[in-house]
């Protein structure tokens, strides 16, 4: 071969955007030396270029992949200020997939939750992208499917990611609304802790190679999150309702002892035949007007009243007939009385009256009223008459140190009220206590 045809191989295989080797045949063995160290070259360079191929392709893939954790990163930052944002988790679902679908550009994005049964899953939010799916347009929420049915419950049941590059031929797939295009799907188990509490599924309109290892893993750690969001938000949730019934409960509870407070209050002050006041009130109540008075320099009258014959009519006509001329008597007392007074029975047909702000005078006139008032009320079919005695002491007296002394003053004035029947007697200064020296004020 003469030396032209060897230039003309060297520029042909040379000139070429992939250098192939010379070919050697023909060559003297001057030509062949250099054709072959020319072809090793050739060679050298080849794999070079493959191998910055390579490197490029791995900086490429690299930079997706920095990229999709950097907009995850961005998505979950967005997503832990929902937790106590929504009291309702579907809500906080729609809040969930809208930020995924935009910040993370899937066409559609869903959620299914495990319902209360643990025996389906139920679709509580949907949300697409583009123009194609309206912020209008209402995904078919509340769509349920068994847990091991469908790619969503395969994903489900085994806690693994599936994906599915063409639903057109995967038996497994199941519709739930046919105005949401889709060709290819990737469910994702939603795992809290060692539950599996839901799935969360990406879908696009046409068959896409979109899986792959690294994007199992980012969506895998992207769920996990969302599961501890959907988590926190039910926990805090719980704790608002179990906060709002315990409060509930309190409030009926403090109702409910604030009734009763009430009740066992009346129980012990209030007189349960007639209505009124009893002993135990009446005589705390005396004591404290007492020193109430004799602190302010007012004065009051205190009565006591008794009911002639009623022993009789008790042993003659019983103790419910009795009881109807006790019951009459404390009406009497309420109709008569004015307001602010204390009336109350001290014990079978004895009661108590503390007229308060009034002189002896006073006290007289509302004893005459009363017995007025009772005797125009009496009741029929009675065998002995019913009328009251009623003996007065009033408080301007000097001798009186303590409450006590005002009692027995009271008590005295009834007993010789009663000697007579009927009547009215203020208690006197004096000494001797002859019904004689208890003047009725006329």
């Amino acid at each position: 071969m003469n030396k032209e045809s060897f230039i003309e191989r060297l520029n042909q295989a040379l000139a070429k955007s992939a250098s192939k080797p010379i070919p050697l045949d023909d060559l003297s063995s001057a030509e062949l030396t250099i054709a072959k160290k020319i072809n090793e070259e050739i060679s050298k360079a080849a794999r070079f270029e493959k191998m910055a191929r390579g490197s490029l392709d791995l900086i490429e893939k690299a930079e997706g992949f920095s990229e999709r954790i950097i907009r995850v990163i961005s998505a979950m930052i967005k997503l832990s200020m929902l937790s106590k944002a929504a009291d309702d988790v579907n809500v906080l679902c729609r809040e969930i997939v809208e930020i995924i679908s935009r910040d993370l550009e899937f066409d559609n994005c869903s959620i299914m939750l495990k319902d209360d049964t643990g025996e389906y899953l139920e679709l509580v939010a949907g949300c697409g992208k583009g123009d194609r799916y309206s912020r209008l347009k209402k995904w078919r929420t509340g769509t349920r499917l068994r847990i091991s049915d469908g790619v969503a419950g395969k994903a489900f049941s085994t806690g693994k990611p599936v994906f599915v590059p063409d639903i057109t031929v995967d038996e497994t797939f199941k519709v739930f609304d046919e105005s949401i295009k889709m060709k290819s799907i990737l469910s994702v188990p939603i795992i809290a802790g060692d539950e599996t509490i839901g799935v969360i599924s990406f879908s696009h309109p046409e068959q896409v190679d979109i899986y792959d290892r690294d994007l199992e893993g980012i969506m895998l750690l992207l769920a996990g999150f969302v599961g501890q969001v959907i988590t926190l938000s039910m926990l805090y949730t719980g704790m608002l309702q179990w906060n709002a019934r315990l409060k509930d409960e309190v409030s009926k509870k403090t109702a409910e002892l604030t009734r009763k407070n009430r009740q066992l209050r009346k129980l012990a002050l209030i007189d349960p035949l007639t209505g009124i006041y009893n002993r135990r009130f009446f005589f705390k109540r005396l004591e404290e007007e007492f020193l109430r008075a004799k602190r302010y320099s007012v004065q009051f009258s205190l009565l006591f009243i008794d009911i002639d014959n009623l022993k009789p009519i008790n042993d003659q006509q019983g103790h419910i007939v009795g009881d109807r001329v006790i019951k009459l008597l404390a009406s009497c007392m309420k109709d008569v009385g004015r307001k602010g007074d204390v009336a109350s029975r001290l014990g079978g047909d004895e009661f108590g009256y503390m007229l308060l702000e009034s002189d002896p005078e006073g006290a007289h006139n509302f004893a005459q009223r009363l017995q007025e008032k009772f005797s125009k009320h009496n009741l029929r079919g009675l065998k002995h008459v019913a009328t009251i005695s009623i003996g007065i002491v009033n408080t301007s007296n000097d001798k009186f140190k303590d409450y006590k002394d005002l009692y027995d003053a009271a008590d005295k004035a009834l007993y010789e009220a009663k000697t007579m029947k009927n009547s009215i007697r203020i208690y006197s200064k004096r000494k001797s206590y002859h019904k004689a020296q208890l003047p009725l004020i006329q």
